[in-house]
């Protein structure tokens, strides 16, 4: 069933990455050759190494701390699937965006709580590289998954999935992972679709939309996220956007698109994925 999961977003971005082809979303400098090797790298980490990484821990944890736990909570989905599966990506949704909020947050003055920031900092750095430091890149689809090798098995909502899964939401782990998982592809595509109704002439519309802007999280607001200046700084979450609203207080709305993409890079992550992907490099960040 995980392979499932991977394959089902996998997919989608296959044809999301044709269509920006097609499109000449990828053309005079908006992805790199490192921005293409990026994706492959930590698409094959991801699949091959680190979610079957996590699985096996947690399930060797599962067996060895509380076996009797397994599977216990399969009659939960079988008797409230729906509010089970809605409360499951609610809680998934909370806990990668809070994990994402603390990887841009101020630096905290606790030692032991900066060194944890600064290796969440670390791990998610690569995910904000678009092009080169020229400011031509543009986000793309093949950017949903690039992450620094060590990022994955650190966020909190990786390991509450699998909990899950051990402990029998096998339907609500797989509906929900693959729901969640097309929804953050589908905010990295190089398309702003949503603008169209951000700026319709008709006012119901523009207010319709914006209203829902508060709720769910659209390709336009993550887009900005991924922006050149203050805006990278807002819009943490990839489904939910009441939390940005309601909760951390960084939801951003736009009527149009970013200026700019990409976080200024060294000259060591311009050119080379394995130093993108692999550095341990924590001074330049404290």
């Amino acid at each position: 069933m995980d392979n499932i999961v991977s394959l089902s977003v996998i997919l989608f971005i296959i044809l999301a990455s044709a269509w920006e082809w097609l499109a000449g979303r990828n053309r005079d400098g908006k992805k790199s050759r490192e921005d293409w090797g990026m994706a492959v790298i930590a698409a094959f980490g991801l699949s091959a190494v680190q979610r079957p990484a996590l699985i096996f821990t947690i399930a060797w944890l599962g067996t060895q701390l509380a076996p009797h736990f397994q599977g216990s909570l399969s009659w939960l989905q079988q008797d409230y699937f729906w509010p089970v599966l809605i409360a499951y990506i609610c809680i998934e949704e909370l806990l990668h965006s809070g994990a994402h909020f603390f990887s841009h947050a101020r630096r905290p003055r606790w030692k032991p709580l900066l060194v944890l920031q600064q290796l969440f900092k670390m791990g998610h750095r690569p995910h904000h590289f678009s092009g080169g430091n020229d400011g031509k890149g543009e986000l793309s689809v093949t950017q949903t998954f690039v992450e620094h090798w060590l990022f994955w098995f650190i966020m909190p909502n990786f390991w509450f999935q699998f909990v899950c899964l051990y402990l029998g939401l096998t339907e609500v782990f797989l509906i929900g992972t693959v729901f969640k998982g097309l929804w953050a592809a589908h905010n990295h595509v190089n398309w702003n679709y949503d603008l169209y109704f951000l700026n319709h002439p008709w006012p119901w519309v523009r207010k319709t939309m914006r209203g829902l802007c508060h709720i769910i999280t659209f390709p336009t607001q993550h887009h900005h996220h991924h922006a050149r200046g203050k805006n990278s700084a807002k819009n943490m979450c990839n489904l939910l956007a009441v939390y940005d609203w309601l909760l951390f207080g960084t939801l951003a709305i736009e009527t149009e698109r970013p200026s700019q993409y990409g976080w200024k890079q060294s000259p060591q992550e311009e050119h080379s994925i394995w130093y993108r992907y692999f550095a341990v490099d924590m001074k330049k960040l404290g």
